[in-house]
């Protein structure tokens, strides 16, 4: 199959090569300096384990050096059920999560980060939502958003209120980003068929992955809460975001994702996308002014301005535009107190 223009920002995925008789389903978790937070991330899989027959685990390393990443899966009994890849190629999150993939054996592949949880039943949900429809290229669960002491923060939103194939999904997804890696299991296929994650998308590399999918298979959902999704400081996101390094990575991602969508609404659907963006941007500029982060807040706000240049002029985007102007010259009032007073040499 000839990959779609549209692919080709996306590694290729797989040999074509695999052995036979395969796993029903691989874990694969992707880690670079992992602590002992890895150790709930696996235990959460044993504590379904499908069998080495029908499921494969697989730790795959992007050349971690503070972590000793063999002698944090030592302390299982169970320590040979779990495959160790170790490199000596550092690839970053695109590249060793596209790595991973590789290493995966089964019909379909599920990505669990390296803090994040699956909930009992995780498994036989969605590996029956896959197996019962042919035409399904992937599906994913509710989930939580926990922290460090695992404390849930919040639930994702309902998508629909009992299992099965969503409708109009590719419109939803395509807005904003609706869920994270641990709650979704997608079909090897889809991935051979599609390529894998963008390494020009450090942050929304998911996002995007998501729409692709959406707009050629459909996607099965199961509306109880089976995973979590860690948010903490130490989290690669976290750090993204910290540092306002998501505004442009966003704004590709948007742009990435109208390729992927229907000629007749694409620019309808487009717009909701930069329109939904702008008001993020703008909000979590807001928040960082209350805290005094005037340099981030800018990079935030340039964001949010940008987005909206995507768009027509409307009533909405003049009602935006006269929220960010008053949150610049909040901006601009904060950078004035905070700039030391010159002095006049006489």
């Amino acid at each position: 199959m000839q990959k779609d223009a549209r692919l080709s920002a996306s590694p290729s995925i797989g040999s074509g090569d695999e052995p036979a008789p395969r796993p029903v389903v691989s874990v694969v978790i992707p880690t670079f300096e992992p602590d002992r937070l890895l150790l709930e991330t696996i235990g959460s899989v044993l504590a379904q384990d499908l069998g080495p027959e029908r499921m494969q685990i697989a730790v795959v390393d992007d050349r971690s050096e503070r972590a000793d990443v063999r002698a944090l899966l030592a302390t299982f009994e169970a320590g040979d059920r779990i495959e160790y890849h170790a490199h000596g190629e550092r690839l970053g999150l695109a590249g060793n999560w596209n790595r991973a993939i590789d290493y995966a054996r089964g019909e379909f592949v599920h990505i669990l980060h390296q803090d994040d949880t699956v909930r009992p039943g995780f498994y036989r949900a969605l590996l029956s939502g896959l197996q019962n429809n042919p035409r399904v290229g992937m599906a994913f669960c509710r989930h939580a958003f926990i922290n460090e002491r695992n404390d849930v923060q919040r639930i994702s939103h309902r998508e629909r209120w009992r299992a099965g194939v969503l409708s109009r999904w590719l419109d939803r997804i395509s807005e904003r980003q609706r869920l994270q890696c641990p709650a979704a299991i997608v079909r090897r296929d889809v991935y051979r068929t599609l390529g894998g994650f963008r390494d020009d998308l450090p942050y929304a590399l998911d996002w995007e992955m998501w729409v692709r999918i959406a707009s050629a298979y459909d996607v099965w959902y199961e509306p109880r809460v089976l995973a979590s999704y860690r948010r903490h400081r130490g989290a690669e996101t976290a750090r993204l975001e910290a540092k306002g390094e998501t505004v442009a990575d966003m704004m590709t991602a948007v742009s990435a994702i109208a390729a992927h969508l229907p000629a007749a609404r694409r620019d309808t659907l487009a717009n909701r996308a930069y329109r939904r963006l702008a008001r993020v941007h703008a909000r979590r500029a807001a928040k960082l002014l209350e805290t005094g982060s005037t340099e981030i807040a800018a990079q935030y706000l340039n964001g949010a301005r940008s987005a909206l240049a995507k768009l027509p002029d409307s009533l909405s985007a003049r009602w935006a535009y006269r929220r960010i102007r008053r949150l610049e010259l909040r901006l601009a009032h904060r950078q004035q107190r905070t700039q030391p007073a010159s002095h006049e040499q006489t």
